[in-house]
Parts: C-alpha cells; sequence; structure tokens
C-alpha cells in the first residue's frame, strides 16, 4: 500500500505524484530522515502530489520479502513517474536496478555507503556503487563535496548530480547562563561511526566540564552498552550526560547554554548539528573533512586531522580551558558569515530539480 498525500500543485504536473521511497521510521531524529520529513511537509503545505512509501527498517540490507514487497510496490506506480529513493534503500537494492528502466528514479545521496562502513561490507558497496549507480537516472546530494565524490570515484557525469543542502530551522535563542565549568554538547545517534568511545577516552582526564550527547541510543544497542560501561569504569557519570532524544524546544536550551560543540564523527554527508552550533554562534571543534570543511568555513572553528587521544586533548585544553583563546574563538565564530538554506528554501529548490529532472 502506498501511504501519500494527493494534492495537486504548480511545480509538478497535476496529474502526477512524486514518488518518495524511504526506509524505516522517517520520524527517527537523523539529519537524513529530517531532511526527507522536511521535502514530504513542504509539498503537503503547498499543494504539491507526493506519494511517501515507507519500506522494511532492514535495508540497506533487505531479505527476499522486503525486496519482494519493494517491486509489488513499484507494479502500482504509473510508469513514466518520477521516483526519488533514499540512499539507505536505493543501495539495498541493487539486484533490482533493471526494473528502474521505465520510470525517472532520483537517488537521494546523504553519503555513499562504502564511507558509512568499514572493511568487507565498506569494500563491497565500494563496488556495487561503482558498478551500478551510473544506472541512476539523476541524483540529488547535499554537499557539493558528495558530488565530486561521485564523480570522481564512481564515474557518473557531472550534469546527472544536483546539490541540495540540507534545511537547517533557526533554533530559539535563550539567555546564556554563566557557569563555573566548560558545557560541551555533541549530537547524533549512538553508533560507531560518530565515534564517541573515542570522544569518552579523550575528555576521561579532564575536569570542571560537563558534556551533553544528545542522540538515539537504541540504534547499536551493543555499542551504546559498550561505552555506557566505559563511563561507569572510569567513573564519568556525573561529567557525560547521554540524554537521548530531545523536543526541539530542550535542544535549543542545550545549545544555548554551551560552550563549545564538540564532533569526532568520522564521516557526515553534510553535519547539520554543526550547522546548528554556527547559527547559535558556538565555537566548534571537529574533525576535518572537506564535506565538513566547506559546511562550516574556518572562522571559530577548530580542525582536528587525525585520531588520537592525546593530540585531541592538548587541542582542547588550549583552546577550550585556556580562557585567552576560548574568548578569541568566541569572538570569531561570530563574525562567521556562512549562510545555511533554512527548511523552505531547501525544499523549493529540491521540488524544483525534480520538475526538470
Amino acid at each position: 500500500m502506498l501511504h501519500g498525500l494527493p494534492m495537486s500543485n504548480k511545480l509538478i504536473n497535476k496529474n502526477k505524484s512524486i514518488y518518495f521511497i524511504y526506509p524505516g521510521n522517517i520520524n527517527a531524529k537523523t539529519g537524513g530522515y529530517i531532511y526527507e520529513k522536511n521535502i514530504i511537509s513542504y509539498c503537503k503545505k503547498n499543494n504539491i502530489k507526493i506519494q511517501p512509501v515507507a519500506l522494511s527498517s532492514n535495508y540497506p540490507f533487505p531479505n527476499k520479502k522486503d525486496l519482494k514487497h519493494f517491486l509489488q510496490i513499484l507494479k502500482d506506480i504509473p510508469i513514466k513517474s518520477t521516483i526519488v529513493i533514499d540512499g539507505l534503500a536505493l543501495e539495498g537494492m541493487y539486484s533490482v536496478f533493471k526494473k528502474f528502466k521505465d520510470y525517472k528514479v532520483v537517488g537521494l545521496i546523504h553519503h555513499p555507503l562504502s564511507l558509512e562502513f568499514k572493511g568487507k561490507t565498506a569494500n563491497k558497496f565500494f563496488k556495487l556503487e561503482k558498478k551500478y549507480l551510473n544506472l541512476i537516472n539523476n541524483f540529488i546530494v547535499t554537499s557539493s563535496e558528495t558530488k565530486t565524490l561521485l564523480i570522481n570515484d564512481f564515474k557518473i557525469k557531472r550534469h546527472k548530480i544536483s546539490v541540495v543542502e540540507p534545511g537547517i530551522p533557526r533554533m530559539k535563542k535563550h539567555k546564556y547562563n554563566k557557569k563555573n565549568k566548560l558545557f560541551f554538547l555533541t549530537c547524533g545517534s549512538i553508533i560507531d561511526r560518530k565515534n564517541y568511545l573515542f570522544l569518552l577516552k579523550v575528555f576521561k582526564n579532564f575536569n570542571n566540564y560537563s558534556l551533553n550527547i544528545i542522540g538515539d541510543t537504541s540504534r547499536d544497542n551493543d555499542y551504546y552498552i559498550k561505552i555506557k560501561k566505559y563511563v561507569k569504569t572510569h567513573r564519568l557519570s556525573k561529567k557525560i550526560h547521554f540524554i537521548g532524544k530531545v523536543s526541539d524546544s530542550k535542544l535549543s536550551k542545550l545549545y544555548s547554554q554551551t560552550d563549545f560543540y564538540i564532533s569526532v564523527s568520522k564521516y557526515e554527508g553534510f553535519g547539520m548539528s554543526l550547522a546548528n552550533s554556527l547559527i547559535a554562534k558556538k565555537p566548534i571543534i571537529t574533525f576535518y573533512t572537506k564535506t565538513i570543511n566547506q559546511t562550516l568555513k574556518n572562522k571559530g572553528v577548530i580542525y582536528f586531522d587525525r585520531f588520537n587521544v592525546k593530540y585531541l586533548q592538548k587541542l582542547i585544553l588550549e583552546n577550550c580551558f585556556n580562557k585567552d583563546n576560548f574568548k578569541k574563538l568566541k569572538e570569531s565564530v561570530k563574525k562567521n558569515k556562512r549562510y545555511f538554506l533554512t527548511p523552505d528554501e531547501s525544499a523549493t529548490k529540491f521540488i524544483k530539480i525534480l520538475n526538470n529532472a
């Protein structure tokens, strides 16, 4: 069954719908789902016909039943329709790509799955990406670095790829209350790619701080248990707090009371939480990638380039716990003029590209 929002609009032919296919629960607070939910909400507000289609959460590792279910859905979609497929689902259905020939398929790639995984799984996805992604009509990616990656690594033609950055909602600002210790914030699901165990090792021996970790703890229960055990073993529970999922209201309060945002994620397709921090004019410490540098630019941002505990500890001590350097960073971040699209601006651009696909 297709769960859609049938409406008319001026941007898309009134007799046609966009079919938007994604895996799992779109209400999960991840950057990818927030991006997709924004597109669907925008269509609903603006009378654009869209049919959201939720697939199994097993993707990108669907079983035979999952693929059979998807093929049945595909049969119900009129030929020549525009179908947007989230990359997490798309990369789980390479075996049925030949079924797409009668449709206008747009792959929404936040980042290739060869960068999401490690070892044999990463190598397997890289080979599949190289072999099959060229069969897709068009792509929308969230950064120009991801576009460059698709061109260079997978030989996808430049004209087939469009960049639409995520829309970043402007959070309510609250009065900052001066404290006698430093408050750090990091956001993201508790999964290996976010590299939280490394972050805990970095902060283990610091004093006079509080580290708030916001993110879904249910996506990788084994990893969450592992890092909770580390906190307990090293008696860090009064300094390091796993807050889980929070409301937008609470999130805005946490950003307002934060001194530094820190990210040790190995890879981000854009970095929406980092963008939130820049909008809130909070200094940032983050792992350097070309994508993140493009997202944040340089003012008010400290980049590190290796996952070495002592190296990052030294960087934090010199820039966060040193009052003079902390003051300079707070002034510098205020001068960072990087503009981020609003959710409506992002969705408008996305729909315009689909109209021309």
